[in-house]
């Protein structure tokens, strides 16, 4: 089969969201995400995506990226990656490595389905067919109380059979704080809890919080203060007396390097659609490996990130951490048919998710099933 990239599709897609949702930082009323599907001269095609920036990483695709991918061969990409990234230039923490990571996890995708075989065994091999997972939900609503839907989303979270939550915070201290002792009383002491602060705290409230929440039993504080502020997150890793966690604002293998070295992660979050795609995304976990330090794909907009990350995680190396087993993989419950329309990945009774066994990442997307969404279209050849 011909496994040279002959076609590259763009499709920026969006959807109204019933409520306005968020955390403590911002709210947002619709999602967006941008999809990238290649196709080779032989008739092999991949899907990727970046949710962070969807029209503006089209149009870097659509006018530098794209031309340099056209003609390469879908077999090889971590070599297509390495010639992307001579792009990297100025921008070297944000939109040209979400627009790689589009078309690094489309290569991937184009490469497994050409060999007719998963991603995990294009990655080396799964080594597991389940993995753990938790609910990311509920989320901030700007309302006068905007926890007050908390308890009522996470009694439905468990009746689907999530047996982790994290939960969004991040108002003040003593409001999250609160919180988390309703949480931790409605769901009992074998359920696994988080916080995700959502950069929304400094180094006082962090320390603050965790203070108050000493007898709550976290697994991990996510992002407690902005997420490239290395200086805030040592003062809080000192302080605080809980695992921290993040990553997921980091882009490239150098993001992550700093923050490794200072020992303040004690789990790190690569989202495979900003941070480089799955090319980067496996430079990443074996750096974190080399730490010790287990990795918790970050996982948010459509259905491909989500199989692309089911597939990554299902490669990496098992870890164990207090009240929790890695790879532990985030399940956004949220209203988002960017991914229900097109993956079905339901909890099982014993609270774990299954891996796909269909080639590549395990979806069949067609133009049609885009079309309520689409609000933009490209095609380079």
């Amino acid at each position: 089969m011909e496994t040279a990239i002959d076609r590259i599709e763009l499709f920026v897609l969006s959807c109204k969201l019933p409520d306005t949702i968020g955390n403590a930082m911002r709210f947002f009323d619709r999602r967006e995400t941008l999809l990238v599907r290649v196709t080779t001269r032989g008739g092999a095609f991949g899907w990727g995506e970046t949710w962070a920036m969807a029209a503006p990483a089209a149009a870097l695709i659509q006018a530098v990226l794209g031309p340099a991918a056209l003609g390469e061969d879908v077999r090889y990409p971590a070599k297509i990656w390495r010639k992307l990234s001579r792009f990297i230039v100025n921008d070297r923490r944000g939109l040209t490595h979400m627009a790689i990571s589009a078309l690094d996890i489309a290569m991937w995708d184009a490469s497994a389905r050409a060999e007719g075989v998963p991603l995990s065994a294009k990655l080396g091999g799964a080594m597991r067919e389940r993995l753990s997972c938790y609910v990311s939900g509920p989320f901030v609503k700007p309302a006068a109380e905007p926890y007050a839907h908390y308890l009522d989303d996470i009694d439905g979270y468990l009746g689907q059979g999530f047996r982790n939550i994290k939960i969004r915070a991040g108002i003040g201290a003593r409001e999250d704080s609160a919180l988390v002792a309703a949480v931790r009383s409605r769901i009992g002491d074998e359920i696994g809890l988080m916080v995700d602060l959502n950069e929304a705290g400094d180094v006082a409230q962090a320390l603050d919080f965790s203070r108050r929440v000493d007898d709550a039993d976290l697994i991990w504080l996510e992002e407690p203060v902005l997420h490239d502020d290395l200086p805030s997150w040592k003062r809080v890793s000192t302080g605080a007396g809980l695992a921290l966690a993040g990553g997921e604002s980091l882009y490239g293998l150098a993001g992550f390097r700093d923050f490794l070295c200072a020992g303040v992660f004690a789990i790190a979050q690569p989202d495979l659609s900003l941070c480089g795609g799955l090319t980067e995304g496996l430079r990443i976990a074996a750096l974190a490996e080399a730490f010790n330090v287990p990795i918790a794909p970050h996982v948010w907009g459509g259905a491909v990130n989500f199989n692309a990350s089911l597939h990554f995680a299902a490669i990496l190396p098992s870890r164990t951490r207090p009240g929790a087993r890695f790879p532990f993989f985030e399940y956004d419950m949220s209203f988002n048919p960017l991914r229900s329309a097109f993956a079905d990945c339901p909890i099982g009774d014993d609270g774990l998710i299954g891996v796909p066994t269909e080639p590549g990442i395990g979806l069949d997307i067609n133009a049609h099933q885009l079309a309520p969404f689409l609000t933009a279209n490209h095609a380079l050849r």
